[in-house]
């Protein structure tokens, strides 16, 4: 009989598992209300629900004789995909380790726990009950959200609680994570765990805008310039936080912060779910041959030692996201999109959504970012003369002037 897997979600993130489920014989299900998301028409069945409805999915789902459940590049869904596994008895993580991934409160509460290293956080629901004694500049951020919605550096009581308001204004939850600043640069980890084992895929490094306050980024390169060491002691400090939660499977993005004048990190989060932004799906297989997707749906399929086998497999190049946000304002003018597409080290770019006329609004939080493009490269010094050439091609013009920040 043919296999079903239950899709939850229907975005760009989920494009790459819908189209490989297809490919391998299981009828899709996507869960997703009415809009302009891609994997509506791409899979088999639409079913028109809230993905947060997760007991009447449960309910749909035993209705379908659902043999998977499954999502990829989304917050938001772990701990949903985890309760309607569990519910339907079928392959999964328990809903206490995708909370513990998907939640920032709980995933500090974990790191302070066990000795992981990570910021100093204290979790508060009302605005009115500010901590005392805290050491500026903070972090303040929803304790349940994704895409930079809602965080943003502090570095004063004067402008605590406004930042407290916003940030809880995207929590679901109400709730909001104020942590200590760690000084230092990111580096993102990319990895796969499979029966409590942690296996390492790639490292990379994430550029910021220069924005005050803001924690928007604007690249993410593959592979990291940081040491090997410093590689190592973050794989060991990943396969202990995976020893102790113990997923079942799944992609595991993590983000650090590395001081390398002292060696010491943190890690700020580390999600159960592929890296965004075409991450998981493109940069990783352009960047080191390991296709996640594809791991991912033999891990949830039992093919659990053929996932294993081609995570070995690796070859060694370069690639990367590369954004960029508008000046305020009417776009004017828009030159070089075509010269860019034709240019072949270019995989994506996705500049579809821009047109003479728009009214540009300040950028608030990452998903108001421009692009991205997608670079692959053999190296790290031909993938930066590749985005320069990217960066000195393209202009858009706001209100008759230059409007375009890459950095």
């Amino acid at each position: 009989m043919e296999k079903k897997v239950m899709i939850i979600g229907a975005g760009a993130g989920q494009v790459p598992l819908i189209n490989l489920c297809k490919q391998e014989g299981l009828h899709t299900y996507v869960v997703s209300p009415f809009g302009p998301y891609p994997g509506i028409e791409l899979a088999d069945t639409h079913i028109n629900e809230d993905i947060y409805h997760v007991d009447a999915l449960v309910e749909k789902g035993r209705e379908l004789g659902i043999d998977y459940v499954i999502s990829d590049q989304s917050d938001f869904a772990v701990p949903l995909v985890a309760y309607i596994a569990d519910k339907l008895g079928v392959p999964g993580n328990k809903p206490e380790v995708a909370q513990t991934y998907s939640y920032k409160s709980k995933f500090r509460a974990f790191c302070e726990k066990n000795n992981i290293p990570s910021p100093k956080a204290v979790e508060i629901h009302n605005a009115d009950s500010l901590p005392e004694g805290l050491r500026f500049p903070v972090v303040v951020k929803p304790a349940d959200s994704q895409g930079s919605r809602g965080i943003s550096k502090v570095e004063s009581y004067t402008d605590l609680k406004q930042a407290v308001l916003d940030a809880m204004a995207y929590s679901k939850k109400g709730s909001v994570v104020i942590e200590e600043f760690f000084k230092g640069r990111e580096v993102v980890c990319e990895g796969f765990a499979i029966d409590g084992v942690y296996y390492p895929v790639a490292f990379g490094d994430r550029n910021y805008f220069n924005l005050e306050g803001k924690f928007i980024p604007s690249q993410t390169i593959f592979p990291s310039s940081i040491s090997t060491e410093i590689e190592k002691r973050i794989i060991a400090n990943e396969r202990l936080i995976t020893s102790i939660l113990k997923p079942g499977f799944g992609t595991v993005h993590s983000e650090y912060l590395v001081n390398e004048e002292t060696g010491e990190f943190v890690v700020v989060e580390s999600a159960l779910r592929g890296g965004g932004v075409y991450i998981a799906s493109d940069l990783i297989p352009l960047s080191v041959g390991v296709e996640l997707t594809e791991i991912l749906f033999l891990a949830m399929t039992g093919q659990k030692e053929k996932a294993i086998e081609k995570l070995g497999n690796r070859i060694e190049r370069a690639s990367a996201y590369i954004c960029f946000y508008l000046n305020e304002g009417r776009i004017t003018s828009i030159e070089g999109i075509d010269k860019i597409k034709s240019m072949p080290h270019v995989k994506k770019a996705d500049v579809e959504n821009l047109h003479i006329g728009d009214n540009v609004p300040f950028i608030e939080h990452k998903g108001m970012r421009k692009g991205p493009f997608i670079v692959e490269a053999n190296s790290l010094s031909e993938l930066n003369r590749y985005i320069h050439d990217i960066q000195s091609a393209f202009s858009v013009n706001i209100d008759g002037k230059a409007g375009i920040h890459w950095s």
